[in-house]
Protein backbone atom coordinates (compact mmCIF):
# COMPACT_ATOMS: atom_id res chain seq x y z
CA UNK A 1 0.00 0.00 0.00
CA UNK A 2 2.78 2.36 0.26
CA UNK A 3 3.79 2.24 -3.44
CA UNK A 4 0.59 3.95 -3.90
CA UNK A 5 -1.67 6.66 -3.34
CA UNK A 6 -2.85 6.92 0.09
CA UNK A 7 -6.76 6.39 1.18
CA UNK A 8 -8.78 8.17 3.35
CA UNK A 9 -12.27 6.98 4.30
CA UNK A 10 -14.66 9.15 6.15
CA UNK A 11 -18.13 9.00 7.41
CA UNK A 12 -20.33 10.33 10.39
CA UNK A 13 -22.26 8.82 12.85
CA UNK A 14 -24.84 8.63 15.72
CA UNK A 15 -25.65 5.92 17.12
CA UNK A 16 -25.06 3.50 14.43
CA UNK A 17 -24.17 0.11 16.33
CA UNK A 18 -25.91 -2.36 14.19
CA UNK A 19 -24.51 -0.98 10.94
CA UNK A 20 -20.94 0.91 11.67
CA UNK A 21 -18.94 -2.62 11.75
CA UNK A 22 -19.91 -3.62 8.43
CA UNK A 23 -19.50 -0.06 6.88
CA UNK A 24 -15.90 0.24 8.17
CA UNK A 25 -14.82 -3.38 7.29
CA UNK A 26 -16.20 -2.91 3.69
CA UNK A 27 -13.23 -0.20 2.82
CA UNK A 28 -10.29 -2.90 3.43
CA UNK A 29 -9.19 -1.22 0.96
CA UNK A 30 -8.59 2.16 2.68
CA UNK A 31 -5.61 2.88 4.86
CA UNK A 32 -7.24 5.60 6.92
CA UNK A 33 -10.58 5.39 8.53
CA UNK A 34 -12.33 8.83 9.86
CA UNK A 35 -14.96 8.89 11.85
CA UNK A 36 -16.92 12.07 13.72
CA UNK A 37 -19.85 11.11 15.77
CA UNK A 38 -22.65 13.29 17.20
CA UNK A 39 -21.71 11.77 20.88
CA UNK A 40 -23.37 8.39 20.31
CA UNK A 41 -24.87 6.57 23.35
CA UNK A 42 -24.58 3.28 22.11
CA UNK A 43 -22.00 0.92 21.23
CA UNK A 44 -20.89 2.57 17.57
CA UNK A 45 -17.59 4.70 19.02
CA UNK A 46 -16.34 1.22 20.57
CA UNK A 47 -17.08 -0.91 17.29
CA UNK A 48 -15.52 2.12 15.04
CA UNK A 49 -12.33 1.92 17.43
CA UNK A 50 -12.12 -1.62 16.74
CA UNK A 51 -12.49 -1.53 13.25
CA UNK A 52 -9.67 0.75 13.42
CA UNK A 53 -11.72 4.25 12.97
CA UNK A 54 -9.92 7.56 14.10
CA UNK A 55 -12.72 8.52 15.64
CA UNK A 56 -13.42 12.05 16.34
CA UNK A 57 -16.88 13.85 18.81
CA UNK A 58 -18.85 16.61 17.72
CA UNK A 59 -21.83 18.12 18.23
CA UNK A 60 -24.36 17.93 14.98
CA UNK A 61 -24.65 20.73 13.31
CA UNK A 62 -25.94 19.73 9.71
CA UNK A 63 -25.24 17.02 7.14
CA UNK A 64 -22.80 19.64 5.24
CA UNK A 65 -20.86 20.51 7.88
CA UNK A 66 -20.25 17.21 10.25
CA UNK A 67 -18.96 15.63 6.70
CA UNK A 68 -16.65 18.64 5.94
CA UNK A 69 -15.14 18.34 9.38
CA UNK A 70 -14.75 14.86 8.62
CA UNK A 71 -12.90 15.69 5.56
CA UNK A 72 -10.83 18.04 7.36
CA UNK A 73 -9.16 15.26 9.56
CA UNK A 74 -8.60 13.26 6.83
CA UNK A 75 -4.89 12.85 5.28
CA UNK A 76 -4.87 10.64 2.40
CA UNK A 77 -4.40 11.49 -1.10
CA UNK A 78 -8.28 10.08 -2.02
CA UNK A 79 -11.17 10.02 -0.01
CA UNK A 80 -14.26 7.61 -0.05
CA UNK A 81 -17.03 9.15 1.47
CA UNK A 82 -19.74 6.73 2.61
CA UNK A 83 -22.50 7.19 4.99
CA UNK A 84 -22.66 4.47 8.12
CA UNK A 85 -25.08 2.78 6.23
CA UNK A 86 -23.65 2.12 3.29
CA UNK A 87 -20.96 -0.89 2.07
CA UNK A 88 -18.29 -1.12 -0.28
CA UNK A 89 -18.42 -4.21 -2.72
CA UNK A 90 -15.16 -6.08 -2.80
CA UNK A 91 -15.38 -5.05 -6.58
CA UNK A 92 -15.59 -1.62 -5.85
CA UNK A 93 -12.63 -1.68 -3.54
CA UNK A 94 -10.80 -3.26 -6.12
CA UNK A 95 -11.83 -1.01 -9.05
CA UNK A 96 -11.09 2.19 -6.82
CA UNK A 97 -7.25 1.07 -6.07
CA UNK A 98 -7.09 0.21 -9.99
CA UNK A 99 -8.65 3.76 -10.78
CA UNK A 100 -6.19 5.66 -8.26
CA UNK A 101 -3.13 3.87 -9.64
CA UNK A 102 -3.91 4.58 -13.19
CA UNK A 103 -1.48 6.78 -15.24
CA UNK A 104 -4.46 9.88 -15.83
CA UNK A 105 -7.39 9.06 -13.32
CA UNK A 106 -9.83 12.12 -12.91
CA UNK A 107 -10.42 14.12 -9.93
CA UNK A 108 -13.32 12.54 -9.07
CA UNK A 109 -15.80 9.70 -9.49
CA UNK A 110 -19.31 8.84 -9.25
CA UNK A 111 -20.43 5.22 -7.39
CA UNK A 112 -23.67 4.35 -8.46
CA UNK A 113 -25.33 3.35 -4.91
CA UNK A 114 -28.01 0.61 -4.54
CA UNK A 115 -30.55 0.63 -1.99
CA UNK A 116 -31.76 -2.40 0.11
CA UNK A 117 -35.00 -2.22 0.85
CA UNK A 118 -38.11 -4.25 1.14
CA UNK A 119 -36.31 -7.22 1.40
CA UNK A 120 -34.39 -7.00 -2.45
CA UNK A 121 -31.75 -4.36 -3.73
CA UNK A 122 -33.33 -1.87 -6.22
CA UNK A 123 -31.78 -2.89 -9.83
CA UNK A 124 -33.73 -1.10 -12.42
CA UNK A 125 -33.15 2.32 -10.33
CA UNK A 126 -36.06 4.70 -10.63
CA UNK A 127 -34.43 7.20 -8.97
CA UNK A 128 -31.01 7.21 -9.96
CA UNK A 129 -28.30 8.00 -7.80
CA UNK A 130 -24.97 8.14 -8.51
CA UNK A 131 -23.37 10.63 -6.17
CA UNK A 132 -19.82 11.75 -6.58
CA UNK A 133 -17.64 9.47 -3.19
CA UNK A 134 -14.21 9.18 -4.42
CA UNK A 135 -12.55 12.22 -5.14
CA UNK A 136 -8.66 13.82 -4.42
CA UNK A 137 -8.63 15.55 -1.08
CA UNK A 138 -7.23 18.33 -2.20
CA UNK A 139 -9.86 19.01 -5.34
CA UNK A 140 -13.06 18.31 -3.43
CA UNK A 141 -14.97 19.74 -0.89
CA UNK A 142 -18.54 18.97 0.90
CA UNK A 143 -21.08 21.44 -0.68
CA UNK A 144 -25.13 21.02 -1.04
CA UNK A 145 -27.90 22.21 1.03
CA UNK A 146 -28.90 20.19 4.41
CA UNK A 147 -29.88 17.35 4.18
CA UNK A 148 -28.87 16.88 1.09
CA UNK A 149 -25.03 17.01 0.72
CA UNK A 150 -23.07 16.64 -1.88
CA UNK A 151 -19.02 16.02 -2.82
CA UNK A 152 -18.15 18.98 -5.19
CA UNK A 153 -14.50 18.67 -7.25
CA UNK A 154 -12.93 21.36 -8.85
CA UNK A 155 -11.59 19.24 -11.89
CA UNK A 156 -12.89 15.93 -13.71
CA UNK A 157 -15.03 13.57 -12.32
CA UNK A 158 -15.64 9.99 -13.99
CA UNK A 159 -17.76 6.85 -12.88
CA UNK A 160 -16.90 3.92 -11.52
CA UNK A 161 -18.86 0.41 -12.23
CA UNK A 162 -18.66 -0.63 -8.71
CA UNK A 163 -21.52 -0.53 -6.57
CA UNK A 164 -22.55 1.22 -2.99
CA UNK A 165 -24.39 -1.06 -1.12
CA UNK A 166 -27.49 0.90 0.74
CA UNK A 167 -29.14 -0.34 3.83
CA UNK A 168 -31.11 3.21 4.73
CA UNK A 169 -34.35 1.60 6.15
CA UNK A 170 -34.69 -0.73 8.70
CA UNK A 171 -38.41 -0.72 7.93
CA UNK A 172 -41.20 1.29 6.87
CA UNK A 173 -41.87 2.87 10.45
CA UNK A 174 -37.93 4.06 9.83
CA UNK A 175 -38.48 4.94 6.53
CA UNK A 176 -41.47 7.11 7.94
CA UNK A 177 -39.39 8.51 10.36
CA UNK A 178 -36.29 9.48 8.17
CA UNK A 179 -38.76 11.03 5.74
CA UNK A 180 -40.11 12.80 8.62
CA UNK A 181 -36.76 14.21 10.02
CA UNK A 182 -35.14 15.21 6.49
CA UNK A 183 -38.38 17.22 5.08
CA UNK A 184 -38.16 19.12 8.55
CA UNK A 185 -34.31 20.09 7.65
CA UNK A 186 -35.03 20.59 4.04
CA UNK A 187 -37.92 22.57 4.81
CA UNK A 188 -35.86 24.82 7.21
CA UNK A 189 -33.44 25.98 4.17
CA UNK A 190 -36.19 27.49 1.95
CA UNK A 191 -38.60 30.31 2.80
CA UNK A 192 -42.19 29.72 2.41
CA UNK A 193 -43.48 32.09 -0.53
CA UNK A 194 -46.96 33.05 -2.57
CA UNK A 195 -46.29 29.78 -4.83
CA UNK A 196 -45.80 27.54 -1.28
CA UNK A 197 -49.20 26.02 -1.16
CA UNK A 198 -49.27 25.42 -5.00
CA UNK A 199 -46.35 23.52 -5.07
CA UNK A 200 -47.84 21.53 -2.20
CA UNK A 201 -50.22 19.91 -4.85
CA UNK A 202 -48.32 19.88 -7.65
CA UNK A 203 -44.81 18.66 -7.17
CA UNK A 204 -45.64 15.74 -5.39
CA UNK A 205 -48.06 14.91 -8.18
CA UNK A 206 -44.67 15.39 -10.65
CA UNK A 207 -42.79 13.67 -8.27
CA UNK A 208 -45.07 10.53 -8.59
CA UNK A 209 -45.42 10.21 -12.15
CA UNK A 210 -41.42 10.96 -12.65
CA UNK A 211 -41.11 7.75 -10.70
CA UNK A 212 -44.27 5.72 -11.46
CA UNK A 213 -44.49 6.07 -15.17
CA UNK A 214 -41.67 7.69 -17.28
CA UNK A 215 -39.14 6.31 -14.81
CA UNK A 216 -41.15 2.46 -15.24
CA UNK A 217 -42.00 2.16 -11.38
CA UNK A 218 -44.99 0.33 -12.79
CA UNK A 219 -42.58 -2.26 -14.18
CA UNK A 220 -41.93 -3.17 -10.62
CA UNK A 221 -45.76 -3.45 -9.34
CA UNK A 222 -46.47 -3.14 -5.93
CA UNK A 223 -42.81 -1.67 -5.51
CA UNK A 224 -42.13 0.46 -7.57
CA UNK A 225 -45.80 1.75 -6.56
CA UNK A 226 -44.04 2.32 -3.21
CA UNK A 227 -41.01 3.71 -4.34
CA UNK A 228 -42.79 6.51 -6.29
CA UNK A 229 -46.10 7.18 -3.73
CA UNK A 230 -43.03 7.48 -0.84
CA UNK A 231 -41.05 9.54 -3.00
CA UNK A 232 -44.31 11.79 -3.62
CA UNK A 233 -45.05 12.08 -0.22
CA UNK A 234 -42.13 13.14 1.12
CA UNK A 235 -41.94 16.25 -1.53
CA UNK A 236 -45.58 16.91 0.11
CA UNK A 237 -44.25 17.04 3.77
CA UNK A 238 -41.56 19.64 2.43
CA UNK A 239 -43.79 22.11 1.52
CA UNK A 240 -46.43 20.91 3.78
CA UNK A 241 -43.74 22.25 6.63
CA UNK A 242 -42.91 25.51 4.94
CA UNK A 243 -46.25 26.29 4.24
CA UNK A 244 -46.60 25.69 8.16
CA UNK A 245 -43.98 27.96 9.28
CA UNK A 246 -45.69 31.04 7.01
CA UNK A 247 -48.79 30.06 8.85
CA UNK A 248 -47.36 30.56 12.43
CA UNK A 249 -45.58 33.65 11.01
CA UNK A 250 -48.59 35.45 9.87
CA UNK A 251 -51.22 34.07 11.67
CA UNK A 252 -50.02 33.04 15.22
CA UNK A 253 -51.60 32.43 18.32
Amino acid sequence: MADRPKISLITITKNEEELIGQCLKSAWFCDEKIVVDSFSTDRTIEIARQCGAKVFQHEFTNYVMQKQMALDRATGDWVLLMDADEQATHDLGEEILRAIASPAPADGYRIQRMLYHLGRYDLRGIEPDTPVRLFRRDRGHIGGRDPHDKVVVDGTVGKLSGRILHFSYRDITDHVATMNRFSTRAAAEHEPTAMTPLKMVINPAARFVLFYIVRGGFLEGIRGFYAAATSAFYVFLKYAKQYERHLKTHHPR
